[in-house]
């Protein structure tokens, strides 16, 4: 790029210039500017308003292109001074950009003083913020040991509170177990007492609540006391089943129970069962024993097997008077005994091993006729006991 005026010629190359280096060629860098300077009193002086002028003014102006990213001082320099008639607008030119350098001073003096007071009170903030965090760093360990001191404490009272816990807790326990030691005796006392007048009803209520203290001291077995009370306890139970034993026993001999008897065993029942489970079992076999074994007295002779054929439909009736005539007596004992049941299952059982021996002794010489007529009343009587079962199942031919 060549810039030509005042009649020589300057090439420099002006690629790249910023506005410190464009400063620096127009005022100090060549004898061009020395010549600018002179020519800039001279016209000065003159007061021209042509068109040149007055674009060149406008141009002058507008600085704000020295600031940009991509400022080009040659194109800059081009567009300002195309011809060396523009440069009649040099000096005023020049006096703007020494104010505009002068500003960017001031803005840069002001910047700085402002980034040195800005820095120093930074660093006071920073020193201030430095002194409150070691100032909180010290108010929470403090605080930090106040809590491990407290939590000290705390551990202390509430290991004291345990003991007298612990304490109150053994102490009520204690009480607890005397009070029961004491209802205990008391009723083991009462117990001995009714069941010698064999009151059933009493005992029964006074067995549930026994059995029920005892259960209190199965874990103080080794207490001599305790130990005494249970064998007390042991001894009146033993004695309590002999005599409720003997009692139904005396009763299945008679022919009618008077309805106070019926209703003294109907509580025997409920002591059967505050005793001992398998008290209850021994009772329910002593009583199908006691009638079964009747029944094999009767329908146990010598007999010749078409005869005992002939006496089946005897055996069934036998049985069916038996439950229907003792009916208010097998009615003394709870549903859940099942005793109708398991009486049946006892008949059925001794019946089928009489006739199983009965048919081995006539397999030589079988009389039809009566096999037939026994094999039809026992279908229909295995009906009958289906129907007094309530529905269960009760055959002969599977022995119960």
């Amino acid at each position: 790029v060549k810039v030509r005026f005042a009649g020589f010629r300057l090439v420099p190359e002006l690629g790249g210039f910023g506005p410190r280096d464009l400063f620096f060629f127009l005022v100090r860098g060549t004898g061009v500017a020395t010549r600018m300077e002179t020519m800039e009193a001279s016209r000065m002086e003159e007061s021209t308003s042509g068109s040149n002028g007055a674009a060149l003014g406008k141009e002058a102006e507008d600085l704000d292109h020295i600031e940009t990213k991509n400022f080009s001082a040659t194109e800059y320099l081009n567009k300002l001074f195309p011809n060396e008639e523009s440069l009649s607008g040099l000096p005023e030119f020049l006096v703007k950009l020494r104010r505009r350098i002068r500003k960017v001073n001031d803005e840069i003096l002001v910047a700085v003083r402002q980034q040195s007071q800005t820095g120093s009170r930074a660093k006071e903030d920073l020193a201030q913020a430095q002194n409150g965090i070691e100032d909180l760093s010290g108010r929470i360990t403090e605080i930090k040991v106040k809590a491990e001191q407290s939590e000290t404490k705390v551990q202390e009272i509430c290991r004291d509170i345990k003991k007298l816990d612990y304490a109150k807790r053994h102490l009520t326990n204690t009480i607890t177990a005397f009070r029961r030691l004491s209802m205990l005796m008391s009723a083991i006392q009462n117990l001995q007492e009714v069941s010698d007048k064999r009151d059933y009803r009493e005992t029964a209520n006074l067995m549930e609540a026994v059995n029920q203290l005892a259960s209190h001291f199965e874990s103080f077995s080794q207490i001599p006391k305790v130990c005494e009370l249970r064998g007390q306890l042991s001894a009146i139970k033993s004695g309590l089943r002999a005599t409720i034993f003997d009692d139904f026993i005396y009763a299945t001999a008679k022919e009618e129970i008077p309805p106070e008897t019926l209703e003294k065993l109907t509580h025997a029942c409920r002591v059967v069962e505050a005793i001992d489970l398998h008290v209850k079992d021994e009772l329910v076999s002593r009583i199908c024993n006691k009638e079964m074994s009747a029944y094999q007295q009767i329908f146990s002779t010598n007999e010749a097997p078409s005869t005992k054929l002939e006496k089946t439909d005897r055996r069934y009736t036998w049985m069916k008077k038996l439950l229907t005539r003792k009916q208010p007596f097998w009615d003394v004992f709870p549903k859940s005994w099942e005793v109708s049941s398991l009486l049946c299952t006892s008949f059925c059982k001794i019946t089928k091993a009489h006739l199983s021996e009965t048919l081995d002794s006539m397999r030589d010489n079988p009389d039809v006729a009566n096999l037939l007529k026994a094999l039809h009343w026992t279908l229909d009587f295995e009906k009958e006991l289906n129907l007094m079962a309530g529905g269960g199942e009760i055959s002969l031919y599977e022995g119960g």
